[in-house]
């Protein structure tokens, strides 16, 4: 997998902050972290938080980037 660290992270990660409930702050995962966390997450889209504007260009990128099977769902 290719590392980029290259990446517009949006302010507010609404669908990310809903199934990492547990964390004070999304910001502190490393990106590996991150997509993990989305990948576990997404059969919860919808029901726990919606993934839109933003936050789903964003995970579109990351997903395009670590080669995530998400990048086919986003």
């Amino acid at each position: 997998m290719q590392q980029q660290t290259n990446f517009d992270m949006p302010e507010r990660l609404p669908f990310l902050e809903a199934v990492c409930w547990e964390l004070r702050d999304v910001h502190n995962l490393t990106l590996d972290e991150m997509l993990n966390r989305y990948e576990r997450g997404w059969a919860y889209r919808g029901a726990l938080a919606d993934l839109e504007g933003p936050e789903k260009a964003f995970v579109r990128k990351l997903a395009v980037a670590k080669g995530s099977w998400l990048q086919l769902d986003v």
